[in-house]
């Protein structure tokens, strides 16, 4: 079921955009779809409401249009995020929690940030460490934390949501940072702990990101730290 999702969820955004259809009027009315059926079953509610959240999905893509390779990953992912995150402020009867991302994502903007150019050199970053120094980064640029208040709280528990380097001997690393907030996070699993260290963190933080994000410069403290990240875990 989670990968149908994904392919057909694949392709959602673009005919959010073309067709002027916006997160909230969508999530209005898969709840309300939600709300006017009667779940037999109660072990199986979850289940049952991801084929409606699909079945509304799915009736957009034939609508694709203006379609961007190079930013296709990044799309999906935030406007599946954005769609769960609504269904759950708005809709008490909607049981599906965390929204689910593609494989090997590398970076999700929630709230934009970079330029097309700038993902792409993170992108290509991310995966060069990620096969050559065997971890699995994801840069997640956010608006808001909820359910979370703190932001280290809300980065390990999406670390931990997303299996973010699950297969990666190294395993995994997020950084989350927030232009709106003002704030910054890494959380790294027990297993890359042991090769990013928190002290590691704390300084890629104090000495690369933060001064560099007070002069809006946030591609310059993302792709630094990633070099250095690099380095450290060679």
């Amino acid at each position: 079921m989670t990968k149908r999702i994904l392919i057909l969820s694949f392709l959602i955004f673009i005919s959010l955009k073309s067709n002027g259809q916006s997160i909230s009027d969508l999530s209005i009315k898969i709840c309300d779809s939600i709300k006017s059926r009667q779940f037999k079953n109660s072990d199986t509610i979850a289940l049952q409401q991801t084929e409606i959240y699909i079945s509304f999905l799915s009736k957009y893509v034939q609508k694709q249009n203006n379609l961007k390779i190079e930013n296709l990953n990044n799309d999906f992912n935030s406007i599946n995020y954005k769609l769960t995150r609504e269904l759950n402020k708005t809709c008490d009867n909607f049981k599906i929690k965390n929204s689910v991302i593609l494989p090997l994502t590398n970076l999700i903007e929630i709230d934009s940030v970079f330029s097309t150019e700038q993902r792409k050199k993170i992108n290509d970053l991310t995966k060069e460490i990620r096969t050559k120094n065997r971890m699995e980064i994801l840069i997640l640029s956010i608006d808001e934390l909820n359910p979370n208040t703190d932001i280290s709280e809300f980065a390990y528990n999406k670390l931990i949501d997303w299996n973010i380097g699950g297969v990666f001997q190294k395993s995994g690393t997020i950084i989350v940072f927030s232009k709106k907030l003002r704030k910054v996070a890494i959380s790294t699993t027990e297993i890359s702990m042991k090769y990013l260290t928190n002290k590691d963190c704390d300084k890629l933080i104090a000495e690369i990101m933060i001064p560099n994000f007070k002069n809006n410069n946030y591609y310059d403290g993302i792709y630094q730290s990633l070099i250095e990240i690099k380095s450290i875990i060679k």
